[in-house]
């Protein structure tokens, strides 16, 4: 949500109901929704599943913790719903870190002591920090308890993790539904169309700038055009507050405020991508922007503007400057109006990363998730330890220790045990079932998981360690590995380690300087050695 303070001043539009949209386009980072007022509250909500979840969970005699990161909308969600559930009987405090004594959370554990003891749910809005404030201040309390268990089981994986609440308190972490998505997007943008202070701010003759990006902001394929961008970077692991879809949308409408023409600073898709520093939104949306996205034969097209790019807009083709060439700029512009409004548009993205868009589709469940598939990827895994292909280095997964002299990075590595491929799957995440029908829930993840192992580790696979993974197939070597997938990749193969014994009847030690590879066969006892091979 956004607010009216120091960073986002009152602009124009007071009588014709544009003012509260103005004010977003013009916000900052801090802006609030404690601020608004409550006209201008109900004219932000977007309505969803969520309020009616929170009701009949709170009717059925169950606490509430809504929590999640800054921004996310817990205060914006509890507000909206606070009469709803004051009337099944709850207890509601909007916000933990208000109710707390400086840094001592006693009051607020002592409201929601009375709170159960007579019988009625208890709801609050917190973050992460308040709650373990909470545990660490009544260590022995079972709803807190509960409260921590579930913070650590936010999502569920197969069919072997339980769902179900412990007791009668309900974690509901907002930082899971990412906001970021075709849907939200999608419900938001009708929400500030049909606004009707709005659309009695483009009756006018002043807003030429906002009235065509309305226009064109109305357009279905616009939209789902948006929408597919929007998805993407859900899968590459991006995320968006509602306080800054709201400031984007704002933004697209209103463009480079106080212009009185329509350049192309001005189209809502510029003011998509216009970079500014203090939101994460625009550096992430650099990611998916089609003017840096390389086709030469559209951008060819587009540059001496031929027949095919003459025609094929869905409403009128832009107006680029009158120039023998483009520069640049002109030249982005024109290319992310391409994309949005021509019917080949999508197209500029055929030649993008297949990395990502394989890895899309996986979560999507348009790519196989089965056995092919986690061949491939223990097969990466170890290859980022042993680039000496051999036979069963798709069949089992190594588990690899390095020698380290003097601190240096390992320059070999040997191991003694391994799992087979056999014992992983890899699963999508899920909402967990205590949580069926509150939002819905993209995956930013996949997890490799050796399920028949004692407690089933986990890898989980974000875009950055599938892209190494898939780099590491084509033969990236190990000292180009990003250290974050090191470190993960070290810490898993630990986890695989602790605690269990996989096979012994073979040793593998391999030095990358050399790139040689030496098989140890063993005995039966594992006491001498039946066999050494060598790769190279």
């Amino acid at each position: 949500m956004s607010g009216k303070v120091a960073d986002s001043p009152q602009l124009a539009g007071e009588h014709d109901g544009s003012a509260l949209w103005r004010t977003l386009a013009a916000a900052g980072p801090k802006a609030i929704a404690e601020a608004l007022t409550d006209e201008d509250f109900a004219r932000l909500h977007i309505p969803g599943d969520i309020e009616q979840f929170l009701a009949e969970q709170v009717r059925a005699g169950n606490s509430i913790v809504l929590t999640g990161n800054a921004g996310d909308g817990k205060t914006h969600m509890l507000r909206r719903v606070k009469a709803d559930l004051e009337a099944a009987g709850a207890v509601v405090i909007e916000d933990a870190t208000a109710g707390m004594r400086g840094d001592d959370p006693g009051p607020i554990l002592a409201v929601w002591r009375d709170a159960l003891a007579s019988g009625h749910p208890f709801c609050i809005a917190a973050n992460e920090f308040p709650l373990y404030q909470m545990r660490m201040k009544d260590p022995s309390a079972p709803h807190l308890a509960e409260v921590s268990r579930q913070c650590r089981h936010r999502l569920a994986y197969g069919d072997s993790m339980p769902d179900e609440c412990a007791t009668d308190v309900l974690v509901v972490d907002l930082s899971l539904r990412n906001p970021l998505t075709a849907d939200f997007v999608d419900r938001l943008l009708d929400k500030i169309l049909a606004d009707e202070g709005l659309k009695r701010a483009l009756a006018g003759i002043s807003e030429p700038i906002a009235r065509r990006n309305v226009e064109l902001l109305s357009l279905p394929l616009v939209r789902k055009r948006l929408g597919a961008l929007a998805d993407r970077l859900v899968a590459l692991g991006y995320r968006a507050t509602v306080r800054e879809l709201w400031i984007m949308v704002a933004r697209m409408i209103f463009g480079q405020l106080g212009r009185g023409d329509y350049q192309s600073n001005d189209w809502y898709s510029e003011a998509l991508f216009g970079r500014d520093e203090r939101f994460d939104l625009t550096a992430a949306l650099q990611a998916v922007d089609p003017a840096a996205c390389s086709h030469p034969l559209w951008d060819a097209a587009l540059e001496v503007r031929t027949p095919e790019v003459r025609e094929g807009w869905v409403l009128r083709a832009p107006v680029p400057p009158p120039h023998a060439t483009l520069e640049w700029e002109d030249f982005a512009a024109l290319k992310r109006r391409f994309y949005f409004e021509h019917t080949h548009g999508h197209e500029v993205f055929d030649l993008a990363d297949p990395d990502a868009t394989d890895f899309e589709n996986l979560l999507a469940g348009r790519r196989g998730s089965g056995r092919a598939l986690v061949a491939e990827l223990v097969d990466a895994i170890n290859a980022a330890y042993c680039p000496v292909r051999f036979d069963s280095r798709d069949q089992h997964l190594y588990l690899w220790s390095g020698h380290r002299f003097h601190e240096q990075p390992s320059r070999s590595f040997v191991a003694a045990e391994r799992v087979a491929a056999e014992q992983f799957s890899l699963e999508v995440p899920r909402l967990p079932s205590r949580l069926a029908g509150c939002f819905h829930y993209r995956p930013d993840h996949v997890a490799l998981t050796a399920r028949e192992l004692p407690r089933a580790p986990r890898l989980r696979i974000d875009f950055p360690l599938w892209r190494t993974l898939r780099r590491l197939a084509r033969g990236l070597p190990r000292k180009l590995i990003p250290e974050r997938d090191v470190h993960r990749l070290d810490a898993y193969m630990e986890k695989l380690g602790s605690g269990q014994a996989g096979r012994r009847d073979t040793i593998w030690s391999v030095h990358l300087e050399s790139l040689e590879l030496i098989q140890v066969s063993l005995s039966e006892d594992g006491r001498r050695f039946d066999g050494v091979r060598t790769y190279a």
